[in-house]
């Protein structure tokens, strides 16, 4: 199939922009699939097991409020001859409702605790799938460097040939070299590229990647017939939770004011009598009020409302212009006709057989080339641009699809 010959070289670049997505449709299933990716980081990702952490934290702190704020003390003292001995129990109570708020804070902090496990699970799981998306995009478009290479050394090589038969000028031999030089380069840069996407790639996994591990079609990492959540968000139900709990800690810390009251039992013995009787003991407030507590509870109330109104904020936004950006991608990416990558190879072909039969000159072809192997990579580049935009969608309504099998 010579474009030179039926339709000219300005309609091979127009075919192939217009032809060239990608024979994917049958691509071998990878060593390393994307929920695979997924499930790999949700095991043993740190940025995952801190938040985990912070959740039994959080648990921890409700359990040890449950019952009393401080456990019951005991003193104990006794002669040598243990003639005689004092023996006192107490526990601290609040009579101020201490205690219930702040069982009622602790349990808060749990619930947004766990809400923001539910939301780092998910951006976790996003950011693995725009790894993914990012390291096949980078794979593909050093593979077009690479038939780059190949070309224009093929072209050098006819060329220097031709000007050995005295057919080809030096002119035309010095063009095919400093061509050749331009495609190495672009190999380079995009094996620069591929190299740091695998990078990327590895860290969210845990475990070393390669290219030939990931499928050829950025699309894979959208989850297939995804439902889309339309529940308020985890982060902002995380917020609005912490808020909840800031409050229960005001409230505590207006109730520490009254110290709390120690109610506990005495026993002495002396000379063989015994005397047993209640005690009762009470830290007087008249210095210290808990001004330092209620201040930094007061603080930390107008801190979490401001958490809570950019949370909404946020998140209200993100489902507006993630909707719109899709939308857009959708559209950009029906430019593209289903024909594969095979239609820009045959363009290539073309190319050079053009130029080795004299019917194209050398500056025309590596002009063509350049534009047919941007347009093979662009294929790539716009796919893996609307499997952003749609990973991007479903992080924005916290949509369970973003793990996978690993719910």
């Amino acid at each position: 199939m010579h474009f030179y010959t039926s339709t000219g070289w300005k309609g091979a670049v127009v075919a192939v922009l217009l032809h060239a997505s990608s024979a994917w449709a049958d691509d071998a299933a990878p060593a390393l699939s994307p929920d695979r990716a997924v499930a790999l980081s949700l095991t043993a990702h740190p940025d995952l097991r801190t938040t985990e952490v912070a959740l039994s934290t959080a648990e921890a702190s409700r359990s040890a409020a449950a019952l009393f704020l401080s456990n019951p003390s005991v003193d104990a003292w006794t002669t040598p001859d243990a003639a005689r001995a004092d023996l006192g129990v107490s526990q601290p109570l609040s009579l101020t409702g201490e205690g219930w708020h702040a069982r009622r804070g602790a349990a808060r902090s749990a619930d947004s605790a766990r809400a923001t496990l539910r939301r780092a699970r998910r951006e976790l799981a996003a950011n693995v799938r725009l790894a993914y998306a990012e390291a096949v995009v980078a794979a593909g478009v050093v593979g077009v460097a690479r038939e780059g290479l190949d070309l224009a050394g093929r072209l050098r090589f006819g060329v220097q040939r031709r000007h050995e038969e005295g057919e080809a000028s030096a002119l035309d031999l010095r063009l095919a070299r400093l061509a050749e030089v331009q495609a190495a380069a672009r190999l380079l840069e995009a094996r620069r590229r591929e190299v740091a996407a695998l990078r990327g790639l590895s860290s969210w996994t845990l475990t070393p990647v390669t290219a030939a591990d990931l499928a050829t079609d950025p699309l894979v990492v959208v989850p297939l017939n995804s439902p889309l959540d339309v529940g308020q968000r985890s982060d902002v139900v995380a917020a609005d939770a912490a808020l909840e709990a800031a409050r229960a800690g005001l409230r505590r810390a207006r109730a520490a004011i009254v110290p709390p009251l120690s109610v506990g039992i005495g026993a002495e013995v002396e000379g063989g009598a015994a005397f047993v009787g209640p005690s009762v003991g009470l830290t007087l407030p008249i210095f210290d009020r808990n001004q330092v507590g209620r201040a930094q509870a007061s603080g930390a109330v107008a801190v979490a409302e401001g958490r809570l109104a950019r949370a909404e904020a946020m998140a209200e936004i993100e489902r507006v212009t993630s909707s719109a950006r899709l939308a857009e991608a959708e559209v950009a990416a029906e430019t593209v006709v289903e024909g594969g990558l095979e239609e820009a190879r045959a363009a290539l072909a073309s190319i050079e057989a053009g130029v080795l039969a004299g019917e194209i000159d050398l500056a025309t072809a590596v002009l063509l080339q350049v534009q047919v192997l941007e347009g093979e990579a662009a294929v790539f580049t716009l796919r893996g641009l609307l499997a952003d935009a749609h990973i991007d969608r479903l992080l924005a309504l916290d949509a369970d699809a973003l793990l996978g099998g690993a719910r």
